[in-house]
């Protein structure tokens, strides 16, 4: 049954904070993981948290750095976030980029004249 993501996730959970801590490292981008901090900062991203986590690359490396010495513990981890739905969506975290993909969607339509990457990014960040 998927839970309200207003609901506390990490009811019944041993390590409740680094559940919830490895709940949000999911829900960030795969491909961004691993990048270095500068090029996260390039790219808009300025959170320090997010920064710290996304520099974390394969769930063995979340492993280590939170001294999680069972990796069967993630794997039930796993099968607890895919059950109960905690994965935020993509527009949780995307939508601080929102200023600086509008401005570089703005220089690629007055240049290019093509509105659609616009509409698309709208679309599924901003619901519109």
């Amino acid at each position: 049954m998927n839970r309200p993501h207003n609901e506390k996730p990490h009811i019944g959970v041993y390590r409740k904070q680094d559940f919830v801590t490895y709940v949000t490292w999911k829900s960030l981008p795969t491909f961004l993981r691993g990048q270095p901090e500068t090029v996260l900062r390039k790219m808009g991203i300025d959170d320090d948290m997010a920064i710290e986590l996304l520099q974390i690359k394969t769930q063995r490396d979340f492993a280590e750095r939170f001294g999680i010495k069972d990796l069967g513990t993630l794997t039930d981890w796993n099968k607890r976030i895919e059950d109960e739905g905690l994965v935020e969506h993509i527009n949780t975290w995307a939508r601080k980029l929102t200023p600086n993909v509008v401005l570089a969607l703005y220089k690629n339509v007055t240049k290019h004249g093509k509105s659609k990457e616009v509409k698309t990014w709208f679309e599924i960040i901003e619901n519109f």
